[in-house]
């Protein structure tokens, strides 16, 4: 797992405000989580379902921290 204070700072160093993170390779949610948290977009994408589950659970999570309401997870499937 990546610190989320490093990828919360990746994430405000390469993408604008209004901008898209992408990671395709999402594994737990971290890079997710962090740009949650910085009011980016994001769209992940992990073939593990047990990686899908925790990732979306965690990415849900910082999200109601930063005060936003979760938006629906286009595409999740098992």
């Amino acid at each position: 797992m990546k610190p989320l204070a490093l990828m919360r700072w990746l994430v405000r160093l390469v993408c604008p405000p209004e901008g898209i993170v992408l990671d395709p390779f999402m594994g737990s949610g971290t890079t997710g989580a962090a740009a949650a948290l910085e009011g980016r977009r994001f769209c992940g994408i992990e073939m593990e379902p047990a990686y899908l589950e925790i990732a979306a659970a965690r990415i849900e999570h910082w999200t109601r921290r930063a005060g936003e309401e979760p938006g629906p997870l286009a595409g999740r499937s098992r």
